[in-house]
């Protein structure tokens, strides 16, 4: 009755073989997800850049109105830019001045009108992105101490260019 007494190690190894392969698996999926956040996606379903290769439709001037600001102290800067804006097709909603701007500038936007702060972006290089709260219309170019003059019409033409290519996010 010697054999009564004694345990069989098999099942209880294969049970903690078992156990462990189950921790593994639910633990590299844990470190997995949190790869994924800190990426910017936060589930499996979210499309990645490669898939997401379509080009960023953006508008035209004409269909983008601009608000236009002093923010480096020389007189008719704003007025002059304006005139500018408006030669190359975008509409005016106003201009005037503004408190110092530091650099170049800021181009101000609230979340819907990104892909018009986009396309303003492109005629001022060195400028800041500025994404505003609220529903405020249009996009807003508060010029700053070191802006020298917008950009040419090939600086526009790739910037733009550029732009168009980018995935756009899908998460």
């Amino acid at each position: 009755m010697a054999a009564a007494g004694a345990r069989r190690p098999i099942p209880a190894l294969i049970f903690l073989l078992l156990l462990s392969l189950l921790a593994a698996i639910v633990w590299w999926r844990v470190l997995h997800r949190a790869e994924q956040t800190s990426t910017g996606q936060s589930s499996s379903s979210c499309a990645r850049p490669s898939e997401t290769a379509a080009k960023a439709v953006l508008p035209s001037p004409a269909k983008v109105r601009v608000t236009v600001l002093n923010g480096n102290g020389r007189s008719g800067l704003a007025a002059t830019v304006s005139r500018q804006l408006r030669a190359r097709g975008f509409k005016i909603a106003t201009y005037g001045n503004d408190d110092p701007v530091a650099g170049v500038g800021e181009v101000r936007y609230a979340a819907a009108y990104a892909s018009d702060a986009t396309v303003v972006h492109a005629y001022f290089p060195g400028t800041v992105l500025v994404v505003r709260a609220g529903t405020a219309s249009g996009v807003t170019v508060s010029l700053g101490a070191k802006f020298k003059a917008m950009a040419t019409r090939a600086q526009v033409k790739a910037a733009l260019a550029k732009a168009s290519t980018a995935p756009a996010p899908t998460c």
